[in-house]
């Protein structure tokens, strides 16, 4: 098979990627029935020989930061869950520019990692538009993902800041795996898009 041909060809724009990175977005299968990641979406946060590490963009939480650091009294952003390992939190922000101390994830988005200053995002009032905060993670040894990724439980596509900080996360997977309207590529689409359709080929291209 071509990498032409493991690729999704979508209103005539490739709507996968070529190999596994930061910033890359793992989109569940149909296939995958597993309790905790069906239906989930998946941002790279680290892909290294180690280990690979993500985070859910698809599962918002109700409960307020507050609620877990109770000294962030103004803390009232709601908590996301980063995946079933509960260790942990961590933040995501939106800015051309990053502030010191973050990690580079995508071009404009950059991941906290350190309590002091995601408490001063928070004392800043940064709202979630720009800044989403995730209590644990998910992880998978080395070429574990690589071989879910063979097995056709994930497709893979560019990171993008506007999938991340989507405003309706809830109904993100099913506006991705769905086709998109006739005329309308990823982002055209309402909110997200629809860019992988049903059939479509998993991305194995590395």
């Amino acid at each position: 098979m071509t990498k032409a041909a493991a690729c999704l060809l979508l209103t005539g724009t490739l709507a996968c990627t070529q190999d596994l990175s930061v910033g890359k977005i793992l989109v569940a299968s149909r296939q995958s029935h597993d309790a905790d990641f069906a239906q989930s979406v998946i941002l790279l946060v680290r892909h290294d020989r180690q280990a690979s590490v993500g985070l859910f963009l698809n599962r918002p939480l109700n409960i307020p930061l507050s609620e877990v650091y109770p000294e962030l009294k103004q803390g009232q952003l709601k908590l996301y869950a980063g995946g079933p390992l509960t260790v942990g939190i961590r933040a995501l922000y939106r800015s051309r520019t990053r502030p010191a101390g973050t990690s580079p994830i995508l071009e404009d988005v950059s991941m906290i990692s350190t309590k002091t200053l995601l408490g001063k995002m928070v004392d800043a009032g940064t709202p979630s538009s720009v800044f989403r905060v995730y209590a644990g993670f998910t992880g998978w040894s080395p070429g574990q993902l690589r071989d879910e990724i063979a097995r056709g439980l994930w497709h893979v596509v560019a990171g993008d800041a506007g999938v991340v900080f989507d405003p309706h996360p809830e109904t993100m997977w099913s506006r991705l795996i769905g086709r998109p309207p006739r005329g309308q590529s990823f982002q055209d689409a309402e909110h997200v898009g629809e860019v992988i359709g049903p059939g479509a080929e998993t991305c194995i291209g590395f």
